[in-house]
């Protein structure tokens, strides 16, 4: 993250100079006679891949951090220009790399954005790689933990054992799951949301939890089950068999998927042709020769 957007920033400064940030609207920041407005500063951000933007808009100060960046790199590079050291041709070239992969990713970015895909076309991945879409056994369940850890003793062990029993009786005769989970369940991390542990499969919990839940039916509590943890009091309430994702619900998967692989195959026959076109060559055998110059 870091390093894409410092390659940025120094791309921004070379491509567009002293406006690089300007606009009509409130001024963020100066440097010398350089201005960052709030219209210049949110088109940058939009310059930045979609999983970048959303790091920083949803870190709640990543605008700030970023803003800052921004003014620190300007600064120093500005400096570094009074010194000359834009002339140097080392940085040069570093620079006419850094300026050449951004231009190299727009074109590639516009390229991309002309891909189309339609409604046949998700069904039709869809219907393809149906396999690829199965989904395993699921349950939604809540429990109630009462701790018994392996280091607890005897007597220590027959306390929450009676515990446990205390609440599973005051469960059958009509209580409220959640809310006696709340009020004594011992696992802090589902405690809050009254013993709620969501969807989950086989493989996500420690076995006597995993046979004892995938054994009862929807709306059933289990007797106490025991784990390493202590004593466990489970209600199911949901399970969704295994089988193939239903199309609709899989959607949004189908045409990221077809996306990826349409944009993977564009981009390799679109740089092909350019470069074929270019005449561009490559000849990496003598990296390994010793003729390198």
């Amino acid at each position: 993250m870091k390093k894409a957007v410092f390659v940025l920033l120094i791309t921004a400064s070379v491509i567009l100079g002293a406006n690089a940030f300007a606009g009509d609207d409130a001024v963020l920041a100066k440097v010398g006679d350089k201005i960052i407005t709030v219209a210049g500063f949110n088109r940058f951000i939009d310059s930045f891949p979609p999983d970048k933007q959303k790091f920083i808009l949803d870190n709640p100060k990543g605008k700030e951090t970023l803003l800052r960046r921004i003014v620190q790199v300007m600064t120093l590079s500005d400096v570094a220009r009074a010194k000359g050291m834009d002339k140097d041709e080392r940085i040069k070239q570093q620079l006419d790399y850094y300026v050449n992969e951004i231009l190299a990713q727009e074109l590639l970015k516009q390229e991309l954005a002309k891909i189309s895909i339609t409604d046949e076309d998700l069904k039709a991945y869809y219907k393809a790689n149906e396999d690829t879409f199965k989904v395993p056994e699921m349950v939604k369940a809540r429990h109630i933990l009462i701790s018994a850890g392996k280091s607890a003793g005897a007597d220590e062990k027959k306390k929450a054992m009676e515990k446990a029993e205390e609440l599973l009786k005051r469960i059958k005769a009509g209580e409220d799951f959640a809310k006696l989970a709340a009020e004594f369940s011992d696992d802090k991390g589902s405690k809050e949301k009254g013993g709620d542990l969501g969807s989950f499969g086989r493989g996500r919990m420690v076995k006597p939890f995993e046979e004892a839940v995938f054994a009862l039916k929807p709306g059933e509590v289990s007797g106490l089950v025991e784990t390493q943890f202590g004593f466990h009091i489970i209600k199911v309430e949901e399970k969704t068999a295994a089988g193939i994702e239903p199309f609709e619900q899989a959607k949004g998967k189908v045409r990221n998927r077809l996306m990826d692989e349409m944009a993977k195959e564009k981009s390799k026959t679109f740089i092909e042709n350019v470069m074929k076109e270019a005449k561009s060559e490559i000849h990496p055998e003598l990296l390994q020769s010793g003729k390198q110059q």
